[in-house]
């Protein structure tokens, strides 16, 4: 099948009128046409495609437009890198970041941004998100009604896992914005809903992935949809996820171990460089798209008109004349100093990234220094160092780029097995997957004190994973975001113990899904911020 396929529904959908459930806040989408729509294999593929095409728009979308000075703030990156600082603004003549960032670090989301169309209208609203969701529940809801003998590639089954997969994860990453979400499983539902518990709703998406692992392929004859379109290790893997976000340990590990042991995926290796032999990097591949590594990725092709610009991390990054034709990034790598020795939670201040060894301590050797952060070769800024991860440059003068954005790879999961089983006391081979990690950067085995394993494991996960949307779930899911000692991780927002159990690691939730809908509350943090 055409990958053009995948994009069907958002063409269709600029073309069709909505039905709007106020309760939710979400426009019922209503693209596919239910006369004889359901009439062979073609029109279900083109339904799920619709799935995931509003799964992409949905993760990249961001306000762009000159009206708003908040532009530039794509939702994967600031839900899963800025919120927890782990990139910053670099601009010096933009005030509007750089007061972004300091509502960022003191956790007052609502009550310093929500005003502004780009925030409430953009980052606080999780109608989109509904949309992906009520995408999939119309494919559920018809998948039945396509001829048993019209299906030739896949079969009925087949297109109901995916549905039933991209629901779930949708579910999942809503869990880590907002936590308690209203749970939706009927297409046009209209009731009044409040939020449900998250707990409830994880054990929904943990029930519906288990459902799903042994229908979905591991791989597909057609590799150009590996990685994009829904397999066995994109359910583990969204499960080791999910089962970790709740300290289930062992069951994390059983399924991050599925996906390690699946033969499927394997870590990309460069050989240590040597003046006879130097290197020639396929680490970097990673991020162009569909290597060995990639478990579950959004595409952006240029060569079929899939561009993320102003949506990538790549357009934000990246500067220098080879690069991006321009004196400074809009983002930069960020490191939060401890400037008083009270070491109290307002002592701490932005300081973006100089020199990668504050992140990096053996940056003499790390690959990921020396694929990540050359200096730039800017004529006004040539000693610092610029952030290369996503610099697959098409176009430099229009800032185009072919890079994708990653949301599962081998090296996540591995380290998060190794996360899980630290928890578990299981200290050998937790020291196993960093260790392997660590060696394939070129780095020597960490023989620190178990005591000193989790986080390190922690460190190691923002070394290997920076700016690929982990970061701040990690701060949550360990709960290192309310460790006392600010030595010990800086960067990251002020938060409490107390704040934390109120809900202060959520999102607030827009002020459009409270119309009509008596139901509807913020998290306790938020009614205060």
């Amino acid at each position: 099948m055409k990958r053009g396929i995948y994009y069907l529904l958002m063409g269709m959908v600029g073309l069709t009128a909505f039905s709007c459930n106020k309760q939710l806040d979400i426009d019922t989408i209503q693209a596919i046409p239910d006369g004889k729509y359901w009439a062979n294999e073609r029109d279900l593929d083109g339904a799920v495609a619709g799935a995931y095409a509003l799964l992409r728009s949905t993760l990249v979308e961001s306000p762009m437009n000159t009206n708003d000075p908040n532009g530039y703030q794509p939702r994967f990156f600031m839900y899963g890198d800025r919120r927890g600082l782990n990139l910053t603004s670099y601009t010096t003549g933009d005030p509007i970041r750089s007061g972004t960032d300091a509502a960022l670090k003191k956790n007052r989301l609502r009550s310093e941004w929500g005003t502004t169309n780009g925030w409430d209208g953009i980052l606080f609203n999780w109608a989109p998100f509904y949309q992906v969701i009520e995408q999939c529940n119309i494919v559920l809801e018809n998948a039945g009604r396509v001829p048993e003998k019209q299906f030739i590639t896949f079969n009925r089954a087949h297109y109901e896992a995916e549905a039933r997969f991209v629901r779930a994860f949708t579910y999942f990453y809503m869990v880590r914005v907002w936590g308690n979400v209203p749970l939706v499983t009927a297409p046009r539902t209209t009731a009044k809903l409040g939020r449900t518990d998250y707990n409830k709703v994880l054990d929904f998406v943990e029930s519906e992935l288990k459902a799903v692992e042994s229908v979905l392929p591991l791989q597909y004859s057609n590799p150009s949809i590996n990685a994009i379109r829904a397999t066995r290790g994109m359910v583990q893997a969204t499960l080791a996820h999910s089962l970790a976000w709740r300290h289930k340990d062992a069951e994390a590990v059983q399924f991050a171990t599925k996906v390690i042991s699946s033969g499927v995926y394997k870590l990309i290796w460069d050989s240590i460089p040597t003046p006879e032999k130097p290197v020639f990097l396929q680490y970097p591949t990673i991020f162009r798209g569909r290597s060995s590594e990639g478990i579950m990725e959004i595409d952006f092709d240029p060569a079929t008109g899939e561009v993320g610009r102003n949506t990538s991390l790549a357009n934000l990054t990246l500067y220098g004349p080879n690069l991006a034709n321009r004196n400074e990034p809009l983002w930069t790598i960020n490191n939060l100093k401890v400037e008083d020795p009270s070491n109290a939670a307002g002592s701490r201040v932005l300081d973006r990234l100089k020199d990668p060894k504050t992140i990096y301590p053996d940056s003499t050797k790390d690959q990921r220094v020396v694929a990540f952060f050359p200096k730039t070769g800017s004529s006004t800024k040539p000693d610092e160092y610029v952030y290369t991860k996503y610099a697959w440059v098409v176009d430099p003068v229009r800032f185009i780029y072919h890079a994708n954005i990653v949301i599962f790879r081998l090296a996540d999961i591995q380290l998060l097995r190794a996360e899980c089983n630290a928890r578990l006391g299981n200290f050998n081979d937790a020291r196993k997957d960093l260790n392997q990690i660590r060696k394939r950067v070129w780095l020597k085995e960490w023989t620190g004190a178990d005591t000193d394993l989790p986080l390190e494991i922690f460190k190691e996960r923002r070394r290997e994973l920076i700016g690929e949307g982990h970061y701040y779930y990690d701060l949550v899911r360990t709960k290192l975001i309310i460790s006392p000692d600010y030595n010990k991780v800086p960067t990251r927002p002020d938060m409490t113990t107390e704040e934390f159990n109120d809900g202060a690691w959520t999102w607030p939730v827009s002020n459009r899904a409270f119309s009509e809908n008596p139901n509807m509350e913020q998290m306790r943090y938020w009614q205060r911020y």
